[in-house]
């Protein structure tokens, strides 16, 4: 039975917590701003809940937590022979959760990769832990790189202390530590380059928008809740300078699929002349897939009963001429195209 308890959070926020028992410690994303609850998972059933739920968020994460889940069914003896079969309908039903979160697809391959690798005797819940435990620290590094480049990028183009809008959850829980778009945000503002953030309310991610909040403030970032209608006016009147949003899924020629909400953003900074930063690790690089034009609403997700985003959240796609920039943890592609993309696919990590 999965336990569930409410706790003081640790600080920074540490979503997704591997315990020495050979359990997995989940902070629901969900309870930041009231009485925060982490739940204890024994058993790869007891994730899959979280992560249908909405308790998980961002591709990330849902990666991350997909890994450990692996693990965790590692933990139950089977003949090493069927590991692979043994393990494929539970890669399936993961999968399923978010099928346009390049970053779960990615942390799948990896798994999927170790067990196919492994030599007859090796153990296998210690290898998938290993595995688990390795993309986590990755997806840490690539924020806290991707931090740093933003600040970059911000100071780059300073006319003053800037004001900006962010959209969708990019915090310490949407994947291995430290955040995407809050990582950014974070760091400018203690270096001085944000006066105020405004954080996006939309009614399929407003659980998620009043944690963010709450870990912005929590952290000294001076950060109000907007509804997403109010959009257009904070940009006219409040001295927007930049949107930041993050990505499920970057097509090859630089089309983004993230949350639902950013294309029309995107569309109103151009109309103000404001600039579009998106924020997304090369894990969410799909460079099989050429753009996204052509992908249909059934595609895209839907938001969970209710309205509010559970694991197969409702996405858009911003088309790469409305984007300014992507910061990656390889680098900052200004005016994105399919050869910039190529090209910083090719090189190593920046560190």
């Amino acid at each position: 039975m999965l336990h569930v308890e409410t706790v003081a959070v640790d600080h920074p926020l540490q979503g997704l917590v591997w315990l020495p028992e050979g359990k997995l410690r989940v902070l629901d994303l969900r309870t930041l701003d009231g009485q925060p609850a982490v739940a204890t998972c024994s058993a790869p059933a007891e994730v899959l809940v979280l992560m249908r739920d909405g308790a998980v968020c961002g591709g990330a994460a849902l990666g991350i937590a997909a890994a450990y889940a692996l693990a965790l069914a590692a933990r139950r003896p089977v003949p090493p022979v069927a590991w692979m079969e043994a393990l494929q309908p539970l890669m399936d039903e993961l999968a399923a959760i978010q099928p346009m979160a390049a970053a779960l697809q990615w942390a799948l391959g990896i798994m999927r990769q170790t067990v196919v690798s492994s030599r007859s005797g090796d153990d296998m819940a210690l290898r998938l832990l290993q595995a688990a435990q390795a993309i986590q620290a990755a997806d840490r590094e690539a924020n806290q790189v991707m931090a740093r480049l933003g600040v970059q990028l911000l100071r780059r183009h300073k006319a003053s202390v800037h004001r900006i809008m962010l959209h969708g959850y990019g915090g310490d829980l949407s994947g291995g530590g430290g955040g995407t778009t809050y990582g950014v945000v974070r760091s400018a503002s203690a270096a001085g380059l944000v006066g105020e953030v405004l954080v996006n309310e939309a009614r399929s991610t407003m659980p998620h928008a009043e944690a963010g909040v709450f870990e912005l403030v929590r952290d000294g970032v001076s950060a109000s809740l907007h509804a997403d209608v109010e959009a257009g006016r904070l940009m006219k009147y409040d001295g927007v300078t930049w949107v930041v949003v993050g990505a499920e899924k970057i097509a090859a020629n630089g089309d983004v699929i993230g949350p639902l909400g950013s294309y029309a953003l995107a569309i109103l900074a151009m109309h103000h002349g404001l600039r579009f930063m998106v924020v997304a690790s090369t894990a969410t690089i799909d460079s099989s897939l050429p753009d996204a034009d052509d992908l249909r609403p059934d595609q895209l997700g839907g938001a969970a009963p209710g309205g509010f985003g559970g694991g197969e959240m409702a996405l858009d796609v911003t088309p790469v001429e409305l984007i300014d920039a992507i910061v990656t943890e390889k680098g900052i592609i200004e005016q994105p195209d399919e050869g910039k993309i190529a090209n910083l696919m090719s090189v190593r990590q920046l560190h």
